[in-house]
């Protein structure tokens, strides 16, 4: 038996019983036919516990299943056939309402009526008949006037005027049926209205007596976490020798340099702390946030080779004692995790760290040594990988942990956490706007400097340099640090006050969420487009007024070269008559002086008189 926590055997062979090789050795004699994928499958699944598939479906993976890894089935069809279950509805009566000029309530009525409940239970919307029923009512109201008697009468009775223009159409201009059907949707929201503060208050009750629970349970003393110290040389898969002390583990027992005895490794960690079965929503907390390493294994119930390598991973986070942690995902349950991965095979393990990828290897590993250099790139700080990691996979593996960050971060974003930030994000927006004393141009200005900040976190999740603001930055205060709703944003995001002159994010994090960047940025686009009209006369008032100025200096500065010029030019005992003869078209000009007699006018003259 090899002591080295179950990292240092031979992964074609798993067994659980200790990390004892299988009797079958891959050193067996080579007159001996070397056993095939599937019995090696089947061999370690019985050693495991585990029934082996049957016969036929052991000969369809057979034919699927190459060198220990299985191909994902071909999506694309399921993919076409579920789009309309994936769609938001509320994003599609969003953007209905907004192209159709409507309610969203209505825009959501047309397309419940619209929708049809599919055999598995999932309701199927069709945008299409849905905007053709809101332009039909469209058409229909179109036909009774805002200005007829029967509108003015129920809008004075204290009704919406278009929702008395669509009773009235669906009445036929019958003021009774109308006044009925208003009447009718006004209790129905009032019912509503209650149910929901039922729902509310219900809610609050809930969470007052989970807090509660919480507090009583908090009072309790909690256990101490077990903690493994590593040392920078320490050898994970290096055997622990009886006579000399093992180097490099520490907080595991007494000193080796007082007692002179051998190091011991950790001790085995309980599989509910180590091992994980994660959702989507999940990976951000257990997988981009986790303070150890973590193997990201994806997998599937129907994948031969993950039924053999997904016990032995298990096996190998109990036994290292809590120096990494496994976190499974099941790729047919969690698409969204295995898509922005890019799986094609299973299994697929992925080395992670610090949130960022290192390294990855599909399939089941080639050998004891592939898997020992693989675990000690992952756990050995500042070891490298063998082989070692080209520099166009790091490039691949920083693009699809930007992905995962993103898929992670967008699943662990809850739906009312999103609702409170849109809110406060447009608030703030628009008191941003009662800052510049309704100058529209200037907070589009800064709102685009915040929606710039945000893009970059979001592009470059994991590079320091974007999670921290400069406020003593030209232009970062002028446009952002001088108005308090721009910090309010930030802050509401997760940017807090480091000293008085700047402002980070996730100071002591290694990774961050950046949902609430994608969510606050959004807000910021839907913000300048709903006020592009207002923003555009903004800016052009704003261009008049600069083009105004410019033209007043032009003329200014003419006017003085101006009067210069006369200055230069004039003399003032000069003086300039302008004559012509009786009967005569041509003007004589003569030039006298102030002293000149008057008699010299005729002798200047160039005619004779």
């Amino acid at each position: 038996s090899k002591a080295s926590w179950g990292l240092n055997r031979e992964i074609t062979f798993w067994n659980g019983r200790g990390g004892q090789t299988s009797d079958v050795s891959a050193t067996a004699t080579e007159d001996k036919e070397a056993p095939s994928l599937d019995e090696k499958v089947q061999a370690a699944m019985r050693k495991l516990g585990l029934d082996p598939p049957p016969t036929e479906v052991d000969s369809k993976e057979s034919e699927e299943c190459k060198d220990g890894a299985c191909p994902l089935p071909d999506t694309s069809a399921q993919a076409e056939s579920s789009t309309d279950e994936q769609i938001n509805i509320h994003t599609v009566a969003s953007q209905i309402a907004k192209d159709m000029n409507v309610n969203e309530d209505l825009a959501l009525a047309a397309l419940g009526a619209t929708s049809e409940t599919l055999p598995n239970g999932e309701r199927k919307f069709d945008e299409g008949t849905a905007r053709g029923l809101i332009q039909q009512e469209l058409d229909m109201i179109g036909q009774v006037s805002e200005d007829s008697e029967e509108v003015k009468q129920l809008v004075s009775e204290g009704f919406d005027p278009f929702l008395c223009r669509r009773a009235l159409a669906f009445a036929e201009l019958n003021m009774e049926n109308a006044r009925a059907i208003l009447i009718a949707d006004q209790q129905d929201e009032e019912e509503e209205a209650k149910a929901s503060k039922e729902e509310d208050e219900e809610a609050q009750m809930r969470a007052k007596l989970r807090a509660e629970a919480e507090a009583k349970k908090a009072e309790k003393p909690k256990e101490q976490l077990k903690t493994v110290t590593v040392d920078a040389n320490f050898d994970p898969t290096a055997p622990v020798s009886n006579a000399a002390p093992a180097a490099g583990l520490g907080g595991l027992g007494s000193s080796s340099s007082s007692t002179g005895n051998s190091m011991k490794p950790p001790p085995p960690a309980k599989k509910e702390d180590v091992v994980f079965d994660a959702t989507t929503a999940e990976v951000q907390k257990l997988v981009m946030e986790s303070p150890v390493p973590v193997l990201l294994d994806i997998y599937a119930d129907w994948c031969g080779p993950c039924k053999a390598l997904t016990p032995a991973l298990e096996e190998m986070a109990v036994k290292a004692g809590g120096i990494f942690r496994l976190v499974k995902i099941n790729t047919d349950n969690e698409r969204p995790v295995s898509s922005a991965l890019e799986v094609t095979s299973l299994p697929t393990v992925f080395g992670i760290k610090d949130g960022q990828i290192v390294n990855m290897f599909q399939g089941m590993p080639r050998g004891e040594d592939a898997m020992k250099n693989f675990m000690m790139g992952l756990l050995m700080p500042g070891a490298s990988f063998d082989p070692p990691v080209t520099q166009e996979q790091k490039e691949k593996f920083n693009e699809l942990s930007s992905k995962l960050a993103k898929a992670a971060g967008a699943a662990g974003f809850s739906f009312s956490a999103r609702e409170k930030l849109q809110d406060r994000t447009i608030g703030k927006l628009d008191e941003l706007v009662d800052a510049y004393s309704g100058d529209m141009a200037g907070a589009e200005d800064s709102a685009k400097i915040l929606r710039s900040l945000m893009s970059n976190i979001i592009r470059n999740p994991f590079d320091m340099k974007f999670r921290k603001i400069n406020l003593a930055n030209k232009v970062i205060s002028a446009k952002i640090a001088s108005y308090p709703p721009c910090l309010n944003i930030l802050k509401s995001i997760g940017f807090a006050s480091d000293g008085e002159d700047s402002l980070v994010l996730g100071k002591s994090k290694k990774v961050v969420n950046v949902a609430p960047f994608a969510v606050a940025r959004d807000c910021i686009d839907k913000w300048i487009d709903k006020n592009r009209y207002l923003i555009a006369a903004a800016a052009r008032k704003r261009k008049d007024e600069i083009e105004r100025a410019r033209l007043a200096e032009i003329i200014e500065e003419e006017s003085d070269v101006e009067e210069e010029e006369v200055e230069d030019d004039v003399d003032p005992n000069a003086c300039t008559l302008k004559l012509r003869l009786d009967g005569k078209k041509k003007v004589h000009e003569v030039v006298l002086n102030a002293d000149d007699p008057l008699s010299s006018v005729m002798e200047s003259l160039p005619v004779s008189i």
